[in-house]
């Protein structure tokens, strides 16, 4: 928490946040991390390390994690965006951004960029990202839930023995997941990524060839989340959750997934002509705590393509 100095005076709650990397100059863009839904900011530590001499960030705690105080409003989609455009504003930081979206922070990056005046973000990092289609009808999945009931997600798919955060970082997550204040704001959180799947849809960002970035580039980076939903289900079946049709019907989800998962992910390409795709095998879902070079390898190409833009 001690890189989390600043605090930002909404007009309902404080925010708190920190800057990271270089010192920024009028004009260069500024990197905007947007965590996964139930995600704390000191996820990032590692990826902010790697990009301490490349970009300055801003990293940010949502209403009710860390030291940002919970607000008054539900924490749909809208209002988050709503209340880091304030907190811009109030911090003095104007455009141009590059976002970074993570899981449920992909939707929460393309809000922003729906949010926000053309050419205000010039560029967008996609983290094993959702978008508004999933192969769930509901998530989260009532079958997954029964299968994993009790199961220790961090350590089961492995992030506990794989994470590239330091020990006093790693040991920081750990205990903004156990405070009771982060319990609280997870839970209200969660049943958003539902609701925001069809708010987003409805804007229709990712018709084939919409380009609604204009050109600018989008760099898209898919984790192998199926290895980590193979050793959920294993787990759970070993505990003896679920029933049998709760477990084959995991089990089907299972047989998809990586079908899905690669179309889904790549029509994120849509939002711009220029894009890149990449994917590791070895990191699940959470690319940035396990293989957060890889994500500042695609900040960095990312900067490179927006500086090709200019020069053109």
């Amino acid at each position: 928490m001690n890189h989390f100095t600043h605090t930002a005076h909404l007009e309902t709650h404080t925010l708190s946040y920190a800057l990271r990397g270089p010192p920024r100059h009028p004009g260069t863009p500024l990197a905007l991390i947007l965590t996964g839904i139930t995600s704390s900011a000191l996820e990032w530590s590692a990826v902010c390390r790697h990009l301490d001499t490349t970009i300055p960030i801003l990293l940010y705690e949502r209403s009710g994690y860390g030291r940002s105080d919970p607000s008054p409003n539900p924490p749909s989609s809208l209002t988050i965006i709503d209340e880091l455009n304030q907190l811009l504003t109030v911090a003095c930081l104007p455009p141009p951004y590059l976002v970074i979206g993570h899981s449920w922070g992909g939707i929460l990056a393309r809000e922003f960029l729906a949010a926000r005046p053309a050419g205000d973000i010039c560029g967008m990092v996609f983290v094993d990202a959702v978008q508004e289609r999933m192969m769930f009808e509901r998530w989260p999945d009532e079958s997954i839930g029964a299968v994993t009931e009790g199961v220790e997600y961090m350590d089961v798919v492995r992030l506990a023995g794989d994470h590239a955060l330091s020990e006093a970082e790693w040991g920081e997550l750990m205990a903004e997941e156990g405070r009771e204040g982060y319990k609280m704001q997870a839970g209200l959180e969660l049943p958003f990524l539902q609701v925001s799947r069809g708010v987003l849809g409805r804007k229709g960002q990712l018709v084939p060839g919409g380009n609604v970035l204009g050109g600018r580039p989008v760099s898209v980076l898919r984790g192998n989340s199926k290895r980590d939903h193979e050793l959920l289900y294993e787990a759970g079946v070993a505990r003896g959750n679920g029933t049998e049709e709760q477990r084959r019907r995991f089990r089907e989800y299972l047989e998809r997934w990586e079908e899905c998962e690669e179309e889904f992910q790549r029509e994120l390409l849509n939002l711009s002509s220029v894009g890149r795709y990449s994917v590791t095998r070895r990191s699940g879902h959470n690319i940035q705590i396990t293989e957060p070079e890889l994500v500042a390898e695609e900040v960095r190409w990312v900067l490179s393509a927006v500086r090709n833009v200019a020069l053109d």
